[in-house]
């Protein structure tokens, strides 16, 4: 079994997402640079074992990239007409760059995007520190509704919050 994130787009001709892609594309390429020199990425190639092409991001094919080596696993695909996809990372180093810009995603157009995953909301620290280092005047929410008190509530083995 593995760590995968679903998402999807659910109006894709909405002025929302249409707004909001140009805007993804930049900051998808601004999520990349902050993890340079400790996230490896590469980006699409013919070959699996081909880590040579840097990751695609830009704004008429999406965003295509993926790990290097042992950290890469699936390729995350994320594109204009918001089809319904899914990337299994199995909690490797290049997992916080998808996350990331899954949030980010959710942030520029919450009434469009949708996103879940098999991870909790705690388990996707690692990308709400980002974003916040990124976005520092946003307060980033958990696209699929878990609150922090159930995320808490996680790491600490209770049940409702309840101790």
């Amino acid at each position: 079994m593995g760590y995968t994130h679903y998402y999807s787009v659910r109006d894709r001709g909405s002025t929302e997402w249409q707004q909001a892609w140009p805007a993804l594309i930049a900051d998808a390429l601004t999520v990349v640079e902050a993890t340079r020199g400790y996230v490896d990425l590469s980006g699409p190639a013919e070959d699996l074992e081909d880590y040579s092409q840097p990751p695609s991001i830009n704004v008429r094919t999406g965003i295509h990239l993926n790990g290097v080596g042992s950290n890469s696993h699936e390729d995350f695909i994320l594109q204009k007409n918001g089809q319904w996809r899914f990337c299994k990372t199995r909690r490797k180093s290049y997992d916080v760059v998808v996350t990331c810009i899954l949030l980010r995603a959710f942030m520029l157009a919450p009434g469009q995007f949708h996103v879940s995953s098999d991870g909790s909301w705690a388990e996707w620290m690692e990308a709400r520190d980002l974003y916040d280092e990124l976005w520092p005047d946003e307060d980033v929410r958990c696209p699929w509704g878990e609150g922090e008190e159930e995320s808490d509530s996680e790491e600490t083995g209770s049940i409702n919050g309840g101790s």
